[in-house]
């Protein structure tokens, strides 16, 4: 039977049998539909007996596999498998769902038939790959996981005491007592700093925004409001409602930093650690291929060489059989193996003849028609691979796409016509030029490029459509979109651009590795739509409609889940399931919000991160391909050049040799005059045009030719060099030019114009005037030009132009114009400048407002001129730019699929996209008139509207909107509105009707996989690699990697941390230290700061008084326990040491003061409250921000445990990176806020709160902080769409004193689009980038010690030295690095002997005193550790050292040369430095000579022992040995005594000592000879002794 089961469970057609059962089982699971009230239909009684027999097909496959492998107790067992637990836990859960037990929990259980899909995991091998690699990837995440609930909670806290009932009243009408729509926000008519409510309105009790869901009433849905928040998602929305309920000054704030820290950080730590985590398994596989290739390659090599011996042993056989039987017949008949062959050769001849020879009299008929043939289908290959037939099929193409895209909606009649006449052409055309290929190639030569087979098929698929579309009226199927597949030649354009080519192919190639996990997220979205029919089926029925996305069918949860999965409105979806299950006050519609939770955290932010995964490993083949082209391309090069060189030489041997010597003498003589400003020859005033004036010049290295603070460098053909600038600090010698021909390098106007440019606080100066310019366009009010204000700013303006001006003078007079190299115009930085200043004049010179309004918008590039004087800001923006032209390649190649999805939108929805204001009718002619609308439902409430037939902003009726459609739909922003009218266009020029064209869905899916999930991926992907790869290649030359630098860097300049212990030991204080410094009590202390938290999270709104006054109770008690910890520390420390203890003190002491402040304010806020006495706007602010000191003690919970305050330090250290990338963040803000403000000022809110038009009283541009907060909401993401449509001409509402005309602008699509592509893509990615670049420790291989190791060893420093003097004993390393787990210390279980050879690597300086010092331990340490150009042998430690030290001071320019001779001593002569290598090599030579004379003595002992006679004895005298062999150690007696007995003698005395040793066992031994007890050693037995000794010594020191 088992054999039996075996057999089954191996079979493929069982394994085939059982995927079927699954597909029919996920098939019955989406036909099943879900009813209200759980009623059930005919065909759901139908799935439901079918569920029986799925059910028992997977007890059968079950079973089968349990009898074939054993169920759980042996090796290989079923239950030993993950999937096959899942298997089993599926089908057990499936059994009792389908019983007929009405108990509440099993009918849930219902809903878990939708893990059958996860089946399909368990029998298909790449699923499971991706699986495992996400579940190892699951292990790093832990910690982040961590963090990122505890800022969630954190916030939620925050928001609890800032906002907590805040959301709960709303403006309604007096006379009806209802809200109106464009009312329900929250009103404040209590503090008077929100939104008051207008006349006859006023401020009642409401349940809050969204049926209350969205508020921060108590701790759960608080939650979920910053879980909401951080995934980008209708945030502003809340932040409008906090800025109506408490005023708008402190809500951006709050939620500002929680999208910075929250959705920009915490969150791409999910995303760096997948990347990183997918990475490493990358390079896993690629390593056993690797090796597998590598064995492959072995194996051949041995079966060929083993076939070779064999072929050659058989070659003799047969020889020496030939010659014994020529021996054998006596020589008449010769052996002739070639003869043989030849023979044969000619009857193979001869019958191929015969075979062939009808053919060859075929071909000997017309030999000069083949012949023709020949040579023409020669030249014509040759002409299909010139460039001429490049560039005319290039401009073919380009014709063709022009034609293709001039389709618009009205095109008149005979112009189609045409343009259907020129489709034919170009489609002939297309055809002559693929037969000339196949022709000129051959057929077969023809298919093997890929190129030519997607030819061949656009071709054909265009013959087909035209046909079709001619002969049988396919426009009225709709079926016009196999038109959009002629675009698909625009791709020929790649095969003759390489670089386009290679990263075409390199994405095709991702493709391959992205099947599998496409699969996955589908399966894992059929899973979750399954599980929402279940939940959710039948229950979104609400008062007003039925929500277009809901559970009710396959199709729609399909939908409504792949809508989560883009982030897109899946709040909505959340409230409506909410909602629907009961409301945020009952239990069911809470825990339906962990159905979104969890999908969000497994889809959003684990599967969709590995497509940047997939497109970073795809990136990395595209950079493969390039470097190895260019090799190619440099090969050759070379080989032309080598072969011009050998023309030009065969040349001058035929040619006369003087002559040709002097023809080329002046060619060489004008190198020779061009190298006078090579790096490498200093500049020879004699060789240069200037006066004699100029003898008296210093010689200057063209090295250090810089103009002011550009870090300019010039070559010998005055190009710009890339170095890197030298220090500021240096004389930088003038450009050695006449400037304007008149002003020598020695005129006293220039040398001083030189000074003054080249002054320390020249730049300074400048940046000051830049910053007020900033400030007085930053002060502008936008909607009046001539306003008092605006004139003050004016005037202000004339001074820092005139200012400008100067500098600009300045400059020029320094440097000269623009024509010799390092003039003033050769830097573009200088171009800006001079712009500028040019605008500024012109802004100066005319009045006019329109003039004014289009410098002003010049003038904010005035802040740019920051970046040139801000050497580090400078790198960063160069980075930039740097990623921005690599990526041109993907960038083209998104336009073409954008533009060839827009023309297959044109052909197929263009002129489908009208409504009317009233839905019932459909045609532009019946949209007439008036019509009653009902807001509410309500009969009595009711309103009198216009019909009007209007059109969508976002369309198809030609290319240009399509384009502009589809790139808000690839950036996630509404595109459900788009999907939604597409699936509800009808025909062209009428009105929607409901699911007219439900396959269009398809369309707008397939473009959000292939361009947001993908190719903006890698866009993004592209960025943060370019940006990593051009930080990493000022470095690519040295020795050091990124770990190593930082590592150094850190070793060298961190400090000893003071750790505070009394004197006296039997003193109170010394007592109260103990207490207070023990793992207890900070146990003790983080246990309360937990209850603390818990007592946080408990308030609620609507809570009783009593409630409250215990909640004020326990906050009162709790503060008395902080404040007698305080006190505590304070008697152990002293104030002194207690402040300078750490920062965590400090921070102690500061939220304590902050707690009591905050229970007196609250016990006056709530004495005023209850006397109805106003408290006014400042009071109430500071009640609120006290009690943020509550929350803030929560922060010391990550100072506890080692992997949190890890995280933490490097969280750290990585905000010393962020100071210069946030502040090319801020400038590219400030800039487009100052040209938002110009164009869109005048654009003014709705007076009647229409919810559909986005600009609001919060959401404009009318000043500089609202601009800047709407710039931040569309570089989340948040409905950027919308505002740029609200703020065209066609939808602009004008402020009073302007015409529609004045604002709004053109050019808003322009603006909005460019600074989303820049803010989104680029500059947001570069702060994403920086984060992942410093945590990439999360997924580095453990046993690499990294900066996040160093830390700890400070720490553990203290205990050794906690007066913070920098030295301990030597002796005392030992034990700091037994403290210390590896890979950075030895642990508590190292021998003593690999502590030894550790400190011997290490080889710190030692002190005349016995001390070493912090810095050059930590260093040594962090050497050794990452082998950073250790020595190999004596002599080399001091080469090494230098080269090492020279290395340092390269990178680092400001290391201090004194620190660096103390961390890497060299030897002078003369004067040798004493390291703890010699002590540990002296112990180490003790020990191996007290072992190697134990074991001779042993070894003469025994040959003095009697052999046994009879029985066994226990070698007891054995017993030592033994256990030293097994535990590892020298001697089995310690030698601490004697080691600390040696530690303490200066070096000189240990080392003769060891030699004195030496010489007394000598002399014992001589001594015992003479008295009989052992033998003298020989001396060929000394001279070996003393090799061994000497070899061991040389061993040692030569790790060193």
């Amino acid at each position: 039977l088992r054999k039996l089961c075996i057999y089954i469970a191996r079979s493929r057609p069982f394994e085939i049998f059982i995927y079927l059962a699954i597909f029919a089982n996920c098939v019955s699971l989406a036909m099943y539909k879900p009813m209200p009230k759980s009623d059930v239909d005919e065909t759901s009684s139908v799935l439901d007996t079918l569920e029986y027999i799925f059910i028992g097909i997977f007890w059968v496959e079950s079973i089968v596999k349990i009898i074939a492998q054993g169920f759980m107790c042996h090796h290989g067992s079923y239950l030993r498998s993950f999937w096959n637990v899942l298997d089993f836990f599926i089908v057990i859960v499936g059994t009792l769902s389908v019983m007929n037990l009405e108990t509440g929990g099993i009918k849930a259980l219902r809903a878990l038939r939708v893990l059958r899909p996860l089946k399909f995991i368990a029998g298909c091998r790449p699923l499971q790959v991706v699986m495992n690699s996400i579940l190892m990837a699951l292990i790093p995440l832990m910690n982040v996981a961590v963090l990122i609930l505890f800022f969630i909670i954190f916030c939620a806290i925050m928001g609890m005491e800032l906002f907590r009932g805040q959301f709960n009243q709303a403006c309604a009408d007096m006379h009806t007592g209802e809200i109106p729509e464009n009312y329900m926000h929250p009103c404040d008519e209590t503090l008077q700093m929100g939104f008051m409510c207008p006349q006859s309105y006023n401020c009642v009790d409401w349940e809050g925004p969204n049926e209350g869901i969205t508020t921060f009433n108590h701790i759960g849905l608080a939650s979920l409001t910053v879980f909401q928040i951080i995934t980008l998602e209708g945030w502003t929305d809340i932040m409008y409602w906090s800025m109506d309920a408490i005023g708008k000054e402190l809500p951006p704030l709050f939620y500002c930093n929680i999208v910075v820290w929250g959705a920009f950080f915490m969150l791409n730590l999910v995303l760096g650690v997948l990347a990183g985590e997918f990475s490493k398994q990358r390079e896993k596989i690629e390593a056993r291929k690797e090796y597998l290739r590598k064995k492959r390659n072995d194996d051949y090599k041995k079966e060929l060489e083993g076939y070779e011996l064999w072929i050659r042993e058989g070659e003799k056989i047969s020889e020496s059989e030939a010659i014994k039987e020529q021996r054998r017949l006596g020589g008449k008949h010769s052996y002739d193996s070639n003869h043989l062959e030849d023979n044969y050769d000619d009857l193979s001849n001869l019958s191929e003849d015969r075979r062939n020879g009808c053919a060859r009299c075929w071909h000997n008929l017309f030999p000069s028609l083949r012949e023709r043939n020949k040579v023409l289908r020669e030249r014509i290959a040759k002409l299909v691979k010139s460039k001429s037939m490049y560039w005319i099929v290039m401009f073919l193409v380009t014709m063709n796409t022009i034609s293709v895209s001039l389709k618009w909606y009205g095109m008149p009649e005979e112009m189609n016509k045409k343009m259907t006449h020129v489709e034919y052409v170009f489609t002939f055309i297309f055809i002559i030029e693929m037969t000339i290929r196949m022709y000129g190639l051959g057929i077969e030569q023809y298919f093997r490029s890929k190129f030519n087979t997607f030819d061949f098929t656009v071709i054909f698929a265009s013959l087909f459509e035209q046909f079709y579309v001619r002969f049988f009226n396919g426009a009225d199927m709709g079926l016009t979109v196999f038109r959009s597949l002629r675009l698909l030649r625009l791709f020929k354009v790649t095969r003759y651009w390489t670089s386009l080519r290679n990263l075409a192919a390199a994405l095709l190639n991702s493709l391959k590795s992205i099947v599998s996990l496409l699969f996955l997220l589908f399966l894992f979205l059929l899973i979750f739509a399954l599980l929402g029919m279940q939940l959710f089926g039948g229950h979104f029925v609400f008062a007003e409609q039925v929500p277009r996305v809901n559970f009710d069918s396959f199709l729609t949860a399909l939908l409504a889940v792949f809508q989560m999965l883009t982030g897109e409105d899946w709040n909505v979806i959340m409230y409506n399931a909410i909602n629907a299950l009961g409301g945020s006050n009952n239990y069911k519609g809470g825990i339906c919000s962990i159905y979104f939770i969890v999908f969000m955290v497994i889809m959003n932010y684990t599967l969709l991160n590995v497509f940047l995964a997939i497109a970073v490993d795809g990136l990395a083949d595209f950079e493969m391909m390039n470097d190895a082209e260019k090799e190619d391309e440099k090969k050759e090069e070379a080989e032309k050049t080598q072969m011009l060189q050998e023309l030009h030489n065969l040349d001058n041997a035929l040619g006369d040799g003087d002559d040709v010597s002097n023809t080329h003498a002046p060619s060489i003589e004008l190198r020779n005059r061009g190298s006078v400003y090579h790096a490498d020859t200093p500049i020879s005033i004699e060789d240069s045009d200037m006066s004699s004036d100029e003898d008296n010049l210093p010689e200057h290295d063209p090295e250090n030719w810089i103009g002011p603070k550009s870090a300019r460098s010039w070559q010998s053909d005055g190009s710009r060099s890339r170095r890197t600038p030298r220090p500021q600090t240096q004389t930088v010698p003038i450009v050695p030019h006449p400037s304007f021909f008149i002003f020598s390098p020695t005129n006293p106007l220039r040398r001083f114009c030189h000074w003054i440019v080249n002054l320390r606080h020249f730049d300074n100066f400048i940046l000051f005037i830049i910053l007020l310019s900033c400030i007085m366009q930053m002060l502008q009010n936008p909607k009046d030009l001539e306003s008092d204000n605006n004139r003050f700013i004016e005037y202000l303006e004339y001074g820092v132009t005139v200012i400008f001006c100067l500098e600009m003078i300045l400059r020029v007079i320094d440097l000269g114009f623009v024509i010799h190299p390092g003039s003033y115009l050769r830097d573009p930085w200088n171009v800006l400048d001079a712009v500028v200043v040019l605008v500024s004049i012109l802004r100066v010179a005319v009045k006019r407002q329109t003039v004014k309004r289009l410098t002003n918008v010049m003038l904010s590039m005035r802040s740019l001129k920051s970046i040139n004087r801000i050497q580090k800001l400078k790198n960063v923006c160069l980075c930039l730019i740097k990623s921005v032209g690599s990526i041109l390649n993907l960038l083209l190649i998104a336009i073409l699929l954008t533009f060839m999805f827009s023309v297959m939108g044109v052909h197929m929805l263009e002129g489908k996209f009208f409504y009317c204001t009233d839905s019932s009718k459909k045609t532009e002619k019946e949209c007439m008139g008036s019509f009653f609308d009902f807001p509410s439902n309500d009969a009595e409430n009711r309103k009198v509207e216009e019909r009007i037939w209007q059109k969508h902003f976002f369309r198809f009726d030609d290319v240009q909107l399509a384009m502009l459609t589809l790139f808000t739909v690839a950036t996630f922003e509404g595109w459900p509105d788009v999907m939604t009218n597409m699936m509800d266009a009808d025909e062209k020029g009428k009105g929607p009707v409901e699911n007219a064209n439900p396959a269009l869905c398809i369309y707008i899916v397939v473009y959000l996989v292939v361009m947001s999930f993908f190719m903006i991926n890698i866009f993004v992907g592209f960025v943060i690699v370019t940006f990593q790869e051009k930080g990493e290649k000022d470095n690519e030359a040295s020795i050091l990697d990124r770990n190593k630098r930082s590592c150094i860097e850190f070793s060298l300049k961190v400090k000893p941390q003071n750790k505070y212990i009394p004197n006296n030991e039997e003193g109170l204080r010394y007592k109260l230290w103990q207490v207070v410094s023990s793992s207890i009590y900070t146990n003790l202390i983080m246990f309360v700061i937990f209850i603390n938290t818990i007592q946080l999270m408990m308030p609620y709104h609507g809570m009783s008084k009593t409630y409250e006054e215990a909640l004020e109770t326990v906050n009162i008690v709790l503060v008395a326990v902080f404040t007698v910890d305080i006190i505590l520390k304070l008697a152990a420390y002293g104030v002194k040491q207690y402040f300078l203890g750490g920062s965590w003190n400090v921070f102690d002491f500061v939220v304590l003061v902050g707690s009591f402040v905050d229970i007196m304010v609250s016990k006056w806020y709530t004495n005023q409250m209850r006397n109805n006495i106003n408290v006014g706007k400042e009071n109430f602010m500071i009640s609120r921000l006290v009690k943020m000191f509550r929350a803030a003690r929560l922060i010391k919970l990550l100072n506890y445990g080692g992997e949190m305050r890890t995280l933490l330090f490097v969280f750290l250290k990585a905000l010393k990176s962020l100071p210069h990338v946030m502040f090319l963040v801020i400038l590219t803000f400030y800039i487009y806020a100052i040209i938002g403000m110009q164009l869109f000022g005048k654009v003014e809110a709705d007076p009647d709160n229409d919810p559909d038009y986005v600009i609001t009283r919060y959401n404009n541009f009318e000043n500089f902080q609202n601009a800047m907060i709407l710039l931040f909401r569309c570089s989340t993401g948040e409905a950027w769409h919308a505002i740029m449509r609200d703020l065209t001409p066609e939808r602009a509402i004008c402020g009073k004193g302007s015409e529609n005309s004045d604002c709004g602008s053109p050019f808003s699509q322009l603006y909005f689009c460019t600074f989303v592509i820049t803010s989104q893509f680029l500059v947001v990615n570069l702060f994403v980038s920086v984060i992942i670049d410093n945590f990439d420790y999360l997924t580095r291989d453990m046993s690499i010690v990294g900066l996040h190791h160093l830390n700890k060893f400070v720490r553990k420093w203290a205990d050794f030295d906690p007066k913070a003097t920098g030295r301990i004993q030597h002796e005392d390393v030992i034990k700091l690095l037994k403290r210390i787990s590896p890979p950075l210390g030895l642990g508590k279980k190292c021998p003593d002997r690999v502590a030894y050879m550790r400190m011997i690597g290490m080889n710190m300086p030692l002190l005349q005193d016995g001390t070493v010092e912090f810095t050059a331990t930590l260093f040594a340490l962090v050497r050794t550790s990452l082998d950073i150009h250790m020595p190999k042998g004596v002599n080399a430690v001091s080469d090494m050292n230098k080269q090492l030290k020279s290395e340092i001071c390269r990178i680092f320019p400001g290391m201090r040369s004194k620190l660096l001779e103390r961390v890497l001593p060299v030897d002078e002569p003369g004067k040798e430095v004493e390291t703890v290598a010699k002590i540990y090599a002296t112990l180490m030579i003790q020990k191996f000579y007290r072992h190697l004379q134990k074991k001779r003595e042993e070894e003469f002992q025994k040959s003095q022992q009697q052999p046994l006679v009879a029985g066994l004895r226990i070698p007891h005298e054995l017993s030592k040995p033994l256990k030293r062999q097994i535990s590892g150690e020298l001697d089995l007696e310690s030698d601490d005594d004697e080691y600390n007995n040696i530690s303490k003698k200066p070096v000189h005395s240990i080392v003769s000592n060891l030699f004195n040793s030496v010489k007394h066992k000598r002399g014992d031994n001589n001594n015992n000879y003479r008295g009989g007890s052992t033998p003298r050693l020989s001396h060929r037995q000394k001279d070996i002794e003393l090799g061994e000794l000497n070899n061991s010594a040389n061993l040692l020191t030569g790790d060193i």
